[in-house]
């Protein structure tokens, strides 16, 4: 009686199946990727399609962009990469390869509040057209006597991912992606559940790029494979005002050999970039080269690979929407910004130390509003509010702002002066006071006020002026009247010294303007009327 079999992928010593499955290898084979033959002697190991790479721009640099990704392929090739992102972007890329295979690849990343990008993609290659053959033998030659087949299948590997980058410091990024891979051939079925690490290191135009693939994996289905773990290098560099990239990058097998790759971008215009790369250096297996068209909310990008067994070209496009990462975070700022201030206004300076920690949660690389908190912060530990209708507060609150802002320190220690004038007794405001003099470089810190109650610091000011004259410091008397007309303009008993300093000094041109001063406040002031009609 003779015996039926069905075939899928069983290799059988029989000569009409044999050329069957001689055809369907050769279509395996070239179903292949030219870009995929360079891979390092990895012996067809499992999830080996995503060692062939996404993204027409990277693989026009022959896939040596571990160091650079900066869009949302950095969610294949170093997630940590992700954190570079400032808008939201949507890629994909659609190559079709030989005798119906297809490789496929989408991605979205969407920057969030806080630094984070999460990123979510997509990655299948597929090849069609399989048959499967029953083969009728007879049972006692072996020989087959009919081969008919039995429908067709199909060979499927995808890999989803999920992925995460966030800057930890202002020069190093972290990343992690999440895969799910599964492989549909016939009717098997297995797949795979691995963990992605990166890191990328930015010091100045360089950059480096750390990561292991696969470190951690879990199989199910029918399979024994294990996916490779594997160790990846990547270095690049900005050079000519970051017109041109170059970047050189080492996959290390743990089990296999080691791929370089050598690749280079440069814009020749803020439109167009030429882009170039080697794969398998020294062994030159792939040259690449490509361009980009980048605009404003969209990239076209076009990859070819030239390669023993023939070229292959790649084409991406990539869309950017949504508001920036920097514009939004600068918005932000603003508005935290704005808030704070309208809290000094009303006194409350706690409230706003709360807006500007969140100015910098936004933007935490702002040195502008570093120094501003590092400011505020200075003076909730002496006054945490200043509230209310009094002249000291408003005076307070004046110079609280000022000191704030970093812009006029001279005007915060004028301020903070006058409200102590108006309020001696308060030591936490002294205490304010003598920091912002420190931080303003003044020459002579305000001191406790001693003696009776009514003798202010103007008073103290006044003395020590007269007393400079008295003993011939005619410099200090100056600058001790300035400091009393710093708050007090008008004050007439500061404009006769400093009229009287500067007569001492031979200054008679600057004696006189002051003294007239004196005169248009004071007319019937006798003394300084006879010092001018004797210099007539």
């Amino acid at each position: 009686m003779a015996r039926t079999k069905t075939w899928g992928l069983s290799p059988r010593r029989l000569t009409p199946v044999a050329a069957v499955l001689a055809v369907m290898g050769l279509l395996c084979a070239s179903a292949r990727p030219a870009w995929a033959l360079s891979a390092p002697q990895t012996g067809g190991q499992p999830g080996e399609f995503l060692q062939f790479g996404v993204g027409a721009r990277a693989l026009a640099m022959a896939g040596a962009f571990y160091a650079i990704s900066d869009d949302a392929t950095a969610a294949y090739w170093n997630p940590a990469g992700l954190a570079q992102l400032q808008r939201k972007q949507f890629t994909t890329m659609q190559a079709s390869l030989f005798e119906q295979t297809k490789m496929q690849y989408f991605a979205y990343a969407q920057p969030l509040k806080g630094g984070s990008t999460f990123a979510a993609s997509m990655t299948q290659l597929a090849s069609t057209g399989f048959q499967t053959v029953n083969a009728t033998f007879d049972p006692n030659t072996q020989e087959p006597t009919s081969i008919q087949t039995a429908g067709n299948f199909a060979d499927q590997e995808t890999a989803y991912g999920l992925s995460w980058g966030k800057s930890i410091t202002q020069t190093v990024a972290f990343g992690a992606t999440l895969q799910d891979i599964s492989r549909k051939l016939a009717g098997s079925a297995d797949s795979f559940r691995t963990l992605n690490l990166g890191v990328l290191k930015t010091m100045g135009p360089y950059r480096l790029g750390l990561g292991m693939q696969n470190a951690f994996s879990q199989r199910t289905g029918d399979t024994q494979d294990s996916l490779p773990v594997t160790i990846k290098i990547g270095n690049a560099v900005n050079l000519f005002k970051n017109r041109m990239t170059l970047a050189l990058d080492a996959d290390k097998y743990l089990n296999a050999g080691m791929d370089l790759r050598f690749g280079g971008e440069y814009w020749i215009s803020h439109w167009f970039a030429f882009r170039f790369g080697l794969m398998g250096i020294p062994s030159i297996q792939e040259t690449d080269f490509g361009f980009g068209l980048n605009f404003h909310s969209m990239s076209i990008d076009v990859a070819q690979g030239i390669h023993d067994l023939g070229n292959s070209t790649r084409i991406s496009a990539t869309f950017r929407f949504g508001e920036s990462k920097g514009d939004r975070s600068t918005a932000e700022v603003k508005l935290a910004i704005k808030l704070g201030f309208e809290a000094f206004q009303e006194g409350n300076f706690a409230l706003a130390q709360q807006k500007f920690n969140q100015a910098l949660d936004a933007q935490p690389d702002n040195k502008q509003v570093q120094a501003m908190v590092a400011r505020l912060a200075n003076v909730t530990s002496f006054i945490p509010q200043a509230a209310g209708g009094e002249e000291y507060q408003t005076f307070v609150r004046k110079g609280v702002i000022a000191y704030v802002d970093g812009r006029d320190m001279r005007s915060a220690v004028n301020a903070l002066r006058y409200a102590y004038n108006k309020n001696p007794k308060d030591d936490h405001l002294l205490g304010l006071l003598n920091m912002v003099e420190k931080e303003a470089g003044v020459a002579e810190i305000t001191r406790r006020m001693e003696g009776p109650e009514q003798f202010t610091w103007v008073d103290q000011k006044i003395y020590a002026a007269r007393q400079s004259v008295y003993d011939g410091h005619y410099d200090d008397a100056v600058r001790r009247a300035q400091d009393v007309l710093d708050l007090e303009p008008n004050n007439v008993t500061a404009l006769e010294i400093m009229g009287s300093a500067f007569y001492m000094m031979d200054q008679k041109q600057k004696a006189v303007a002051v003294w007239r001063r004196v005169l248009e406040l004071d007319p019937s002031n006798a003394s300084v009327k006879q010092f001018l009609q004797q210099m007539k």
